[in-house]
């Protein structure tokens, strides 16, 4: 089992999809049935907004230097880069009200449920 050190839930990028994992028992399962050929380093984000690297081969998170701080609006961009069907793309509504936790929130429901 993955060691975990960030605030759940998460979105994990993989070849394919933006993963949503919302807790510690469905980190593994969720890893094990995406795909990670493409690079050695994924972009995932927690509930605080924080970045973190994903290293594949070693199964391994790491705090990310380079995108240290996600905003409401990259995290929306992220999710429908992986969405083909225009309809299943995340609307954000009412960005500025929403904290950055909240957005994160939805769209970690919006994804699992997609």
């Amino acid at each position: 089992m993955i060691k975990i050190h960030f605030k759940l839930p998460i979105l994990i990028e993989s070849d394919k999809k933006l993963i949503a994992v919302f807790s510690a028992n469905g980190l593994d399962s969720a890893i094990a049935k995406a795909e990670f050929n493409l690079k050695d380093t994924y972009f995932s984000i927690d509930s605080k907004g924080e970045g973190w690297g994903y290293y594949s081969k070693l199964e391994y998170f790491s705090p990310l230097i380079t995108k240290k701080r996600w905003y409401k609006k990259e995290i929306i961009e992220l999710h429908n880069k992986f969405v083909k069907n225009k309809n299943d793309k995340f609307i954000g509504r009412s960005l500025s009200s929403k904290t950055l936790p909240k957005v994160i929130h939805e769209i970690v429901a919006f994804s699992a449920n997609r």
